[in-house]
């Protein structure tokens, strides 16, 4: 049974890549470089049909341990697949994917592959080709479909404008690199390029004066991404419940540690003190030295295991997502490469918003986002859950609650261990992180299960969590995009606080932070109920 649970589980993941490249690609898959997603309503239609096949011999399988574990990622994984395309269909409303795709489909060849630069040149040219079919495609779903949100519209534009942009410099790139494709190249980008150009013309003529639809999901899809896609013991109102008392934990803290810092309980003014900014022109060196800076005060003091393989780079962020990434932010590395190499994206503010963003950049600010993001965050975390859990487990836990927690619980415990003592503000950032993480699961039920739209989302957002319009309206878009987006970081880390809690008070001096950091991303491959059934199981050994 074992080897046909094993058989069915590679069968699966085999169907799945095939009908999603980028999706492949980016998981260090090659075989199908040379493709982009068919996305036409007959073709949808055929991979919804093969999902419900496979999810019925799924069910119909009895096994134990990791595959078990595996079985139960992809039966949910599944479940959620064809439950978001029947009853959401995001493919009908959400003009970002397409966009965000045949992008996607190019960058990750040209930029993010270890292949010899001509054969990811053929294959880019193969995507080229392909693009405008996607774009086509999407012109007509969103057609066809009503109720489109206006915030994902307006967010579409922006990533296609930039996008055609972007293209329009990485052909001519690929066209300097290997010279004796120019023409072909040429041919194609020309192709692509013009079908951006229709694309944003269909998107500002068409679908932009029609887009005047809410992006809410409902309770029952709420709910049912709850337990099948976060695989939570959870609905909407005890989420609920969870995120105000998070809040006002948070602000408590927020007014302790301000008045700790000025005298003053003014959490928003202490938040401004920051005035370390780097030179705007120098700042990936700005980034390396405070990762490089993090890495050494983490392994000083023994938080958890660092990965000693794990490649990392720090680079510019592609110019389609900087809209995403408006700062910085972690790529992890394509999954089942072995050599495959992390990137660290910093994005170059626009001029116009030099001012605005640059305090984002600021040391203290970098120092919580390398916390949070590399080490020993969420780089840390995915490296070593690879190696531990084996590579198609690790693959199928892919953005589990424990992998949100993890990055949104770690900057406390880093705080906590003593590392950056000399860092007044970053404790206040924390708390900060915190609040805001518990205010966009509250934004995140309001506008799927509460009916708020997105506009007052926006400003009801960027007043309480004291940030920029801009940086509440990416949120929220985001959100809207992806209903229960926001769960793991509150619910993944207040998992991670209990079970730490409970190997505290039961070991007492025996306790190791480090051994318990460890335990945990050994077991994070598992489904939460799993994992802590396994660390259960580990500190009764431990105190037997």
């Amino acid at each position: 049974m074992a080897t046909e649970a094993g058989q069915v589980i590679d069968d699966i993941l085999e169907f799945l890549w095939r009908e999603n490249p980028v999706e492949a690609t980016i998981a260090g898959i090659h075989r199908y470089d040379d493709m982009l997603e068919k996305l036409d309503q007959v073709s949808r239609r055929k991979k919804l049909e093969k999902k419900r096949e496979y999810l019925e011999q799924l069910e119909s399988l009895k096994v134990r341990g990791k595959l078990a574990a595996e079985v139960q990622h992809l039966k949910c994984a599944l479940r959620v697949g064809i439950n978001m395309e029947v009853d959401f269909s995001s493919l009908d409303r959400d003009a970002t994917t397409y966009p965000r795709l045949a992008l996607y489909g190019v960058y990750q060849l040209v930029a993010r592959s270890n292949a010899p630069y001509h054969f990811r040149a053929l294959r880019a040219i193969d995507r080229l080709r392909e693009i405008p079919r996607v774009l086509t495609e999407g012109r007509l779903n969103l057609s066809y479909g009503g109720n489109l949100p206006h915030i994902l519209t307006i967010r579409a534009v922006e990533i296609s404008a930039r996008g055609r942009d972007y293209l329009a410099r990485i052909t001519g790139i690929l066209s300097r690199e290997v010279p004796e494709l120019e023409n072909v190249i040429g041919k194609y980008s020309s192709q692509a390029l013009k079908a951006f150009e229709d694309f944003v013309e269909f998107l500002i003529e068409e679908a932009q004066p029609r887009s005047d639809g809410v992006c809410a999901a409902g309770e029952d899809i709420f709910d049912f991404l709850l337990k099948h896609e976060h695989q939570l013991d959870l609905n909407t109102g005890s989420l609920r419940k969870l995120a105000e008392e998070e809040v006002d934990r948070a602000l408590a803290r927020l007014e302790e540690t301000a008045a700790g810092i000025s005298g003053s309980k003014d959490w928003r003014s202490a938040l401004a003190r920051d005035s370390e900014l780097p030179a705007a022109d120098n700042l990936l060196e700005h980034w390396r030295g405070i990762i490089n800076e993090v890495a050494g005060r983490v392994r000083s003091a023994g938080l958890v295991t660092l990965p000693s393989g794990g490649k990392l780079e720090i680079v510019q962020t592609p110019e389609f997502e900087t809209s995403i990434l408006p700062v910085a932010g972690y790529i992890e590395p394509p999954h089942f490469e072995s050599e495959a190499i992390a990137c660290f994206c910093v994005t170059q503010p626009a001029d116009e918003d030099r001012e605005r963003l640059l305090p984002a950049h600021s040391r203290v600010n970098a120092l919580a986002t390398a916390i949070r993001q590399v080490y020993p965050g969420r780089h840390t975390f995915l490296v070593q859950r690879r190696r531990h859990c084996g590579e198609r487990l690790a693959y199928l836990a892919r953005g589990s609650v424990l992998e949100a927690g993890w990055e949104s619980y770690i900057l406390g415990a880093t705080i906590g261990s003593g590392a950056f003592d000399d860092e007044q503000l970053l404790n206040l950032l924390n708390h900060h992180g915190r609040l805001l993480a518990a205010l966009r699961v509250l934004i995140d039920l309001d506008i799927h299960t509460g009916g708020m739209k997105e506009e007052r989302a926006v400003n009801e957002l960027a007043g309480r969590a004291a940030i920029s319009e801009k940086q509440a309206w990416q949120v929220v878009s985001a959100l809207a995009a992806a209903p229960a987006s926001s769960v793991g970081a509150l619910a993944g880390r207040l998992m991670i606080e209990k079970w730490c809690g409970k190997f505290r008070k039961a070991l007492g001096k025996e306790f190791s932070l480090k051994d318990f950091h460890d335990r945990l991303i050994r077991a994070s491959g598992l489904p939460p109920k799993s994992a802590e059934k396994k660390l259960s199981a580990a500190l009764g050994r431990e105190k037997g």
